[in-house]
C-alpha cells in the first residue's frame, strides 16, 4: 500500500458511479483511504445513490481521504441547496469535502426531459451561489439568514467539457474536472482550463481492467502495471494536480478500487 505521508508530485484520485449499493460504495472509499489515494468523487446521476449520504456515510470510518461529489448539476438541485449540502459534508468529514459541478448529461437530465438551454450563463450562477451559501457570505441572489451556518471554504471544479465552460472554470472556480476525453485530444481542454488563472486540474481517465474490453478513447486498458503506463504518460504531457481513475469496468466496487491501489502502486513504483 502507498504511504499517505509520502511526498507525491502529483495527487491521485478515484471516480466511483453511484449505481452500486451505498454500502459497497462505502467500503471502497475505506479501501481507499487505507491505500493512501488522497481523493474518491462519488457521481450524482439524479435518481441513483445519492453521493452526499454516501460521501458522510464513509467520512465517519475514514480520516484523510479527500471526499467530492462529482459531479451534481444544478439544472436538478437548487445551488444554494447543493452549496448546504457540501457545507455539512465538509463539516463531518473535518474539511475534507470537494463539490464538482457540471451542467449535466443524459443519464442525469433525460428522466426529467431537462433541456439544456444557456449553460454557461447557468454554471456561473450556480458557482456563485453555491459558493456564497458555503462561505456564508451574500452574493447576487443569496443573502444569509440567521440561521445560516458558519461559513467554510471547500474547493469548488467544474466538470467541463467544452471550450467556454474550461475557461469559465478558469475564471471562477477553483479547479476543473476532465473526463470521458479521448487521451490523446486533451491538450486543447487542459490549455483551455489554465487559461485565466492557475487552476487545479484534475485529469480522470476511464480505466479497463478486464481482459478483451473493447477499444475505448478515453480509457486506459490492461492490467494495473500497463494501467500504471498510461497514467504516467499522462502526467508526463499534461503535469494535472490531480491523476484519476473512473471506475467504469462493470465490477463491484471494491474489486474495481483494488485494481485502482494496484494501479497507483504500480505508478508510485515507476518513481
Amino acid at each position: 500500500m502507498v504511504d499517505p505521508r509520502t511526498p507525491r508530485p502529483v495527487r491521485t484520485g478515484v471516480w466511483l458511479f453511484s449505481d452500486a449499493p451505498a454500502l459497497e460504495l462505502v467500503e471502497a472509499i475505506r479501501l481507499a483511504d487505507d491505500a493512501g489515494i488522497d481523493e474518491v468523487w462519488v457521481a450524482d446521476e439524479g435518481v441513483s445513490r445519492e453521493p452526499v449520504p454516501v460521501l458522510a456515510h464513509a467520512a465517519a470510518s475514514t480520516s484523510r481521504v479527500v471526499l467530492g461529489v462529482g459531479i451534481t448539476t444544478p439544472l436538478l438541485r437548487h445551488p444554494g441547496a447543493i452549496g448546504s449540502s457540501i457545507s455539512t459534508l465538509d463539516e463531518l468529514s473535518g474539511g475534507r469535502a470537494r463539490l464538482g459541478l457540471g451542467i449535466g448529461g443524459e443519464l442525469s437530465l433525460d428522466p426529467f426531459g431537462i433541456a439544456v438551454e444557456r449553460p454557461i450563463a447557468v454554471m456561473r450562477d450556480a458557482i456563485r451561489i453555491a459558493r456564497g451559501v458555503i462561505a456564508g457570505e451574500a452574493c447576487e441572489g443569496y443573502e444569509p439568514p440567521a440561521h445560516a451556518a458558519p461559513g467554510r471554504q471547500v474547493p469548488i471544479f467544474v466538470g467541463a467539457r467544452g471550450e467556454q465552460m474550461n475557461r469559465l472554470a478558469s475564471r471562477d472556480a477553483d479547479g476543473v474536472f476532465l473526463s470521458g476525453f479521448a487521451l490523446d485530444r486533451l491538450d486543447e481542454p487542459v490549455g483551455w482550463a489554465r487559461s485565466v488563472r492557475p487552476v487545479h486540474v484534475a485529469i480522470y481517465a476511464s480505466v479497463r481492467f478486464r481482459p478483451g474490453a473493447a477499444p475505448d478513447p478515453t480509457a486506459l486498458r490492461g492490467d494495473p502495471a500497463a494501467v500504471a503506463g498510461g497514467l504516467q504518460a499522462l502526467v508526463e504531457r499534461h503535469a494535472p494536480e490531480t491523476i484519476g481513475l473512473a471506475l467504469v469496468d462493470g465490477d463491484d466496487p471494491v474489486t474495481m478500487m483494488r485494481g485502482a491501489v494496484a494501479a497507483f502502486d504500480a505508478l508510485h513504483a515507476r518513481g
